[in-house]
């Protein structure tokens, strides 16, 4: 049920992703005024008005983050970076400060690099949003229907062959847009990953304070979340290695 309810999700996503961002004429001016003569905070404020009014845009997480960046909130700027990478993951503006604020964090943590494979998928598959994964899907059935009528109704042995082959051929394309359209949209609902919130807090062997200190993590670094217990998450870093209890109020998930 939960996976009919996703594919069925992937395939309204493109107008829901073109309606989400719409933003508020009004407030987005005033958003964007204030921010240009440096009220920074009153920007910020603005912007998040806006999310909660009209839904989630990669543009407004966008300027949220600069916003919080130029108030020196790397973690609000770090988490809002994400969110807007999150919904569109090819944008170079994105990229860029996605790079920049991760070069200011304290903790340098040694990435697992992924595998040939999974690089390559990720690649082909931010080349479009999940929306017009869902148009191409989308026209290559149309297509392959097409062709089909063809295939059956032709008298012509050389146009049954060409419209089978087309068919067989738009049939693998559908199919790989919509794996690829599926496997964004998955990616990005997925919310098991979040952004450390707090200045400096300490890491601890079990879901208490109690517990043993394991290690320190800082003001903006990027964790996952792994296992949730009472008021506490259970992380692991992007080390693939050191894992321990923080306190929620400490991170925001992405």
């Amino acid at each position: 049920m939960r996976f009919i309810a996703s594919i069925t999700a992937f395939l309204l996503s493109a107008a829901s992703l073109i309606a989400a961002e719409i933003p508020a004429d009004t407030l987005w001016n005033s958003a964007n005024s204030n921010y240009s003569t440096g009220n920074y905070r009153e920007a910020a404020q603005l912007y998040e008005q806006i999310l909660n009014e009209k839904g989630e845009s990669a543009e407004i997480y966008f300027n949220l983050g600069n916003a919080c960046f130029k108030q020196n909130l790397l973690g609000p700027a770090h988490l809002n970076y994400e969110r807007a990478r999150r919904l569109d993951p090819t944008n170079p503006d994105i990229l860029h400060n996605l790079d920049f604020v991760k070069a200011m964090q304290i903790d340098k943590i040694d990435e697992i690099q992924d595998m040939f494979i999974t690089s390559w998928l990720d690649n082909l598959m931010n080349i479009f949003r999940t929306g017009v994964w869902a148009t191409v899907f989308y026209t290559f059935i149309i297509l392959s229907l097409l062709l089909l009528s063809v295939f059956i109704f032709s008298q012509a042995s050389r146009a049954r062959k060409l419209s089978f082959t087309g068919f067989c051929l738009c049939i693998l394309l559908g199919g790989a847009s919509f794996y690829l359209g599926y496997r964004q949209r998955t990616q990005a609902l997925n919310r098991s990953e979040a952004i450390i919130y707090s200045s400096e807090i300490v890491v601890k062997s079990t879901p208490n304070n109690s517990g043993p200190d394991l290690f320190i993590i800082h003001e903006g670094l990027k964790v996952r979340i792994i296992d949730r217990q009472g008021n506490y998450y259970r992380i692991i870093l992007n080390d693939g290695k050191s894992q321990g209890w923080i306190p929620r109020e400490s991170a925001e998930i992405i």
